[in-house]
């Protein structure tokens, strides 16, 4: 007998004793198929709809559950609650269901799991029961929280019995009113992943619905601290025309210059340079632009200690002569900013300083006047309102290929990839509506720059995938105008 098999044969003698004994639950009756015909479709669905598309169509019964490939540890004593999982993990445990054209029948299963609507969701939070509707809140696996409480991976349910119950994945609210959001739910007509009213279509029990939390989902971790190098940026700082990366070793704090080759895979960098002594780790925010407008790639540095923000001009040098002496440019406060990228966001041929205020989430354009020392920048612009806090690894190139700056950006609780348009006008109209260019599993990269490094007029991302507190590989995400090619590694360990 497997392993598997035993824990199933063990969880329902469990279920039994449990049921004779008074325990916490008891067994349901074995599935039965599903009816042949959808459930009515009430009136008000739209008439372009199709029947069923709405709601379930019943549901079995709650059972444990053996997917293939997985082990599940808390089997044993019938508990219901599955280990601790992400939030990006569970959405993408349900978009692994979307589009493979699976059948609803609440007596068949895919994978282990039970093909219905509650079964879907149990799959997704990694359960090791599939539960029902009705199931969810008295065996402890959820709790009711508030609409403003929602976050992916908490879910809508309606706690009713059969098909007169359902249950939707919550992934990302849809509008800034949060009258509509985006949903992971497996209906009558198949597995959708859509845009659905709060809570619930119309003429759909919408009375019934409310938002609950899975108690074992939990919030993604925040970026790996890397041991490795960090403060990624890139630009040319040699002057060939080629795109370089510049990086901190944070065990020394010597600055390093990664010469651009323009070729593919391990070839794409040459041996790197040091450009800077020690005390560099003293340094954060680094971000590359051409700040005085004399041609040459500038960078950018705040101080940790005072919060100045520096500008180490370029030269025509090599080595550690590659950078001036530096200038201050910000006095004080800069260290209650954070995400400095550097870019041409208004259209004037300047280059700007895009930077997030930590305390309240706002995005600030700082313009560039190519002036020197203090006046280096003007008076800053509200570009992005809250929220900014809730993104990390914020940078900006061409990613569209339009000519104008974009920022790319990480979402720290689901580690969603999102590119916001540039559009050369001013204020919170400078960055248009954003879209996702990159699905769950970006905060597994501790840090990225952007830059054209294979000169195709689009810019690319050079990310370094690291477990935490480890050094990583170094890779490359090639920029093709509507988001990132598949990765191409770059650099081996010690990044």
């Amino acid at each position: 007998m497997s392993k598997h098999a035993y824990l199933r044969k063990s969880a329902i003698g469990i279920a039994l004793v449990c049921a004779v004994t008074g325990g916490g639950f008891t067994l349901a009756a074995p599935a039965t198929a599903a009816p042949a015909t959808a459930a009515p479709v009430p009136a008000a669905v739209a008439a372009d709809e199709e029947p069923g598309d709405f709601g379930s169509n019943g549901q079995g019964p709650m059972l444990p559950v053996e997917p293939d490939g997985e082990e599940f540890f808390n089997v044993a004593g019938a508990s219901k609650d599955a280990p601790r999982i992400k939030r990006s993990e569970t959405l993408k445990r349900a978009a692994e269901w979307v589009g493979k054209g699976i059948p609803y029948n609440m007596g068949g299963s895919y994978r282990g799991h039970r093909t219905d609507c509650s079964g879907y969701v149990s799959m997704a939070w990694r359960l090791a029961w599939d539960m029902a509707t009705p199931n969810f809140g008295p065996q402890g696996v959820t709790e009711k929280i508030k609409k403003s409480d929602l976050k992916s991976g908490d879910a809508l349910l309606n706690p009713k019995p059969g098909r007169y119950g359902h249950v939707v994945l919550f992934d990302k609210w849809a509008n800034a009113d949060h009258t509509k959001y985006v949903g992971y739910e497996f209906s009558s007509s198949g597995v959708h992943h859509r845009e659905i009213p709060y809570p619930y279509f119309p003429g759909h029990d919408t009375d019934s619905y409310y938002p609950v939390h899975n108690k074992s989902v939990v919030d993604d971790e925040r970026p790996p601290i890397d041991p490795g190098m960090t403060e990624l940026t890139a630009g040319d700082l040699n002057h060939d025309g080629k795109k370089d990366i510049v990086a901190v070793q944070v065990s020394t704090g010597k600055l390093f210059l990664y010469p651009g080759t323009g070729k593919n895979g391990l070839n794409a960098l040459d041996d790197r340079v040091e450009i800077g002594t020690g005390g560099w780790n003293g340094m954060r925010n680094l971000t590359v632009g051409d700040f005085n407008g004399d041609g040459k790639a500038d960078l950018l540095a705040t101080k940790r200690a005072g919060g100045k923000l520096y500008l180490y001009p370029g030269t025509n040098g090599k080595g550690l002569k590659a950078l001036g002496d530096r200038i201050e440019i910000g006095s004080g406060a800069w260290n209650g900013m954070k995400h400095l990228t550097a870019g041409d966001f208004n259209g004037d041929g300047k280059t700007d300083l895009v930077a997030a205020k930590t305390d309240t989430g706002q995005l600030f354009l700082y313009p560039g006047t190519r002036k020197s020392g203090l006046d280096a920048l003007d008076d800053r612009v509200e570009i992005g309102t809250g929220a900014w806090n809730g993104m990390n690894k914020v940078v900006s190139g061409d990613f569209n290929g339009d000519g104008k700056a974009d920022i790319v950006a990480t979402k720290t609780e689901t580690g969603e990839l999102y590119l916001y348009p540039g559009t050369g006008k001013s204020g919170l109209d400078t960055l248009g509506q954003r879209v996702e260019v990159g699905t769950g599993g970006w905060n597994d990269i501790s840090d990225y720059a952007a830059a054209d490094f294979d000169k195709d007029g689009i810019d690319d991302l050079a990310a370094v995938d690291s477990d935490p507190r480890k050094t990583g590989k170094l890779y490359l995400y090639r920029g093709n105008g509507k988001g990132f090619a598949t990765r191409v590694e770059i650099g081996t360990g010690g990044w």
